[in-house]
């Protein structure tokens, strides 16, 4: 095994996770203020029993993941969106494509009768 690998299984082996009671209390925080400040997140580490660092790193990761999200959600909005105008579009330009076909044939059938 090399260093890298070596190091790697350590760094995943020190990664400590979060409790679903902390998560609960981090989430119910994030819904109320998504950027607290220091000592709130120095508030909310002693409550949880974790490092402001951690804290402070979850508020960043979920704030990275909501956005995320959000421009996910908006991506499929406008592509729904785009999808929508498009067919429209071609249905507009059949209808068009008709009509100027008629057009065409009355055309024909006056100058026929002149």
């Amino acid at each position: 095994m090399n260093m890298e690998a070596i190091a790697s299984i350590r760094m995943s082996n020190n990664k400590k996770r979060f409790s679903d009671e902390q998560i609960k209390s981090l989430e119910f925080m994030f819904e109320a203020e998504s950027r607290p400040e220091s000592r709130m997140k120095q508030r909310l580490a002693d409550e949880l029993g974790l490092q402001p660092r951690q804290v402070a790193i979850w508020f960043q990761n979920k704030r990275a993941r909501s956005k995320t999200k959000q421009i996910e959600h908006e991506y499929n909005n406008l592509k729904a969106e785009f999808e929508k105008l498009a067919s429209n579009y071609e249905l507009l330009k059949r209808e068009n494509q008709s009509l100027l076909l008629q057009l065409q044939k009355l055309k024909n059938i006056l100058g026929e009768k002149s």
